[in-house]
């Protein structure tokens, strides 16, 4: 089993978004000082997201589906950044998670970042499978 992670930039564009899910890669969309990771896991997606400095997180499942397709790629327009994220699936996800994270803070620290600002990425009309915080990272 690899154990690196590699990221990149990515064009903010949603097509290149769902074409990175389907090779089973991960997308992390920055928003300010917030972050949304999104992976497809074959009948649903699978979003995560964090605010670098706290100790929780957020997940959450969706049907893959066409309008939830349309909401994953209006990530592109709705995010500051969009970043790829390639690992190797039998890594432990919540380690991909803070590793890859604590990597875009330290490469892309985003100077112009209000570090007191929260901005939430909200699916709207959307009945999710499961409603879980997630643990510690």
């Amino acid at each position: 089993m690899e154990s690196n992670i590699t990221l990149d930039v990515l064009p903010k564009d949603g097509n290149r978004i769902v074409e990175e899910l389907s090779k089973g890669n991960m997308v992390a969309a920055r928003s300010k000082n917030n972050f949304m990771y999104v992976l497809d896991d074959g009948g649903d997606y699978r979003l995560f997201s964090h605010t670098p400095g706290t100790p929780n997180g957020g997940r959450n499942s969706f049907p893959k589906n066409e309008k939830n397709t349309a909401i994953i790629k209006s990530f592109a327009e709705m995010s500051d950044a969009l970043f790829l994220v390639e690992f190797d699936r039998k890594m432990n996800l919540f380690g991909v998670l803070a590793s890859a994270e604590e990597g875009i803070l330290n490469m892309y620290p985003g100077n112009d970042r209000d570090a007191d600002e929260t901005v939430e990425f909200f699916v709207p009309n959307i009945k999710p499978k499961n409603k879980e915080v997630s643990a510690n990272v």
